[in-house]
């Protein structure tokens, strides 16, 4: 049987072209009219416009989140002292306690009776003709230590005699002291 006769061709190479092509610049413009310029100052005005109004913004949210900070800091410091303040009041009223109960315990142990009792009993006194109290601040006040600065007209054995006056008078306010408070001053120690 007969087969149909085939052609054989080779393939073509396609054709290139160069895919360059000319642009031409578009013509120039002709002069502008009065209705593009009142459009193009429309936009300018209406760009104007929303720049402000973006600047007016950004300035108000600044301001907003400066305050809101400022608020902030204030109160927690507000805070912050209220609590101090409390405590510190505590402490006062704490302090003003302790002072009150010194006061009572001062006025309980500098009775006259007090004293009286302990002295018959410890130390085996009677009771005296006449009774002179004598306060430390009365020896050594202001106008002890001006009286006694002036070497010039004290002699030196008047000096010497008010030192070892001085030095009993401290012996025996710490030797007094110490059997007023006795025991009690022995408990608070402990």
């Amino acid at each position: 049987m007969g087969q149909t006769a085939r052609r054989t061709q080779a393939p073509q190479p396609a054709v290139r072209t160069p895919r360059l092509r000319l642009v031409e610049t578009p013509p120039a413009r002709a002069p502008r009219t009065s209705s593009s310029t009142k459009g193009r100052a429309r936009a300018r005005a209406q760009e104007a416009r929303v720049r402000s109004l973006f600047t007016a913004f950004v300035a108000v949210f600044c301001c907003a989140i400066a305050l809101g900070g400022a608020r902030v800091t204030l109160t927690a410091r507000a805070a912050e002292y209220s609590l101090s303040e409390s405590k510190l009041l505590a402490e006062i009223k704490q302090e003003r306690v302790a002072v009150d109960q010194l006061e009572v315990d001062r006025s309980a142990l500098s009775t006259p009776s007090r004293i009286a009792d302990i002295a018959s009993a410890s130390m085996s006194m009677g009771t005296p003709r006449s009774v002179k109290y004598i306060t430390t601040s009365d020896l050594w006040g202001p106008g002890a230590a001006q009286s006694s600065a002036g070497p010039a007209t004290q002699s030196g054995t008047q000096g010497a005699l008010e030192r070892v006056v001085g030095a009993v008078v401290d012996l025996s306010a710490g030797e007094a002291q110490s059997l007023l408070v006795g025991d009690l001053g022995l408990a608070g120690s402990r």
